[in-house]
């Protein structure tokens, strides 16, 4: 009988050029991203804390592999040994690809700077007096973009985060946008105490991202699969389960 199971299968995805997902546990990539997503955090980070749980209101059993990002995504994308991945947010080119979850995690960047500087801002013009740090390779959004491909901000790009912070506690920069809690995470980690102290964030946010869980459309119940982690989701939103992953996160609960 369970032979006779794994050749239907088989003939399934022979037929359709698709992956039935029928084993347990699902197979998402993950990668390193502190405090939301970390192979050595508690949980594996907030958010995977919460496509885990979201999951479990189902009976769906979850295990991650971390990768580096562009490596997590095209295994995902390939939907054979890894059905999916978290997080992502939405563009064409990959709905093209992947099927997506309802909201998981709603964040926002702002400016890190220098409590002594006296900044405030609400236009792109408003920064153009300031050297902003930024990270190569990293979109912080398309009035940025703009605003730095028309030379009307001064933007300094560096290999790693936590070297603009540690440029930014010198005084080397004026402004670093980061996602909030990733900020604070990399302050704690990467910065030593007084250089940490000397930092804080205007509360005006640069932009606002929503991220979802992606399955591959080549994975046959990924439809399905996505239908049970949303109705998931809802429940441990509205059991309060959800607001209190979110505060512990903040609380540096997750932190190994």
């Amino acid at each position: 009988m369970f032979r006779s199971f794994i050749q239907c299968m088989l003939l399934i995805t022979c037929l359709t050029g698709a992956t039935v997902w029928a084993a347990d546990p699902l197979k998402l990539t993950n990668g390193e991203w502190p405090p939301y997503l970390s192979k050595e955090y508690k949980h594996h980070g907030l958010i995977s804390h919460i496509v885990t749980e979201a999951f479990k209101q189902s009976g769906v059993t979850v295990e991650y592999g971390f990768f580096p990002w562009k490596r997590a995504f095209k295994e995902a994308q390939e939907g054979k040994k890894w059905a999916g991945s978290v997080v992502w947010t939405k563009n064409p080119d990959r709905e093209a690809d992947f099927v997506f979850s309802d909201t998981v995690i709603e964040l926002k960047e702002v400016f890190f700077h220098r409590k002594d500087l006296q900044f405030d801002w609400s236009t792109m013009k408003d920064l153009s007096k300031y050297k902003i740090g930024a990270s190569i390779g990293y979109s912080y959004g398309d009035a940025f973009a703009k605003a730095e491909a028309d030379k009307l901000i001064n933007v300094a790009r560096t290999a790693k985060d936590e070297t603009s912070l540690k440029k930014l506690a010198a005084g080397r920069i004026d402004l670093f946008p980061a996602t909030l809690e990733v900020g604070y995470a990399l302050i704690a980690d990467k910065l030593d105490e007084a250089s940490g102290k000397l930092l804080t964030n205007h509360p005006k946010p640069l932009r606002e991202t929503s991220y979802h869980l992606i399955l591959s459309k080549k994975v046959a119940n990924s439809e399905e699969l996505i239908k049970k982690f949303n109705e998931g989701l809802a429940k441990i939103k509205s059991s309060g389960v959800y607001d209190k992953m979110l505060t512990d996160s903040i609380d540096g609960k997750y932190r190994p």
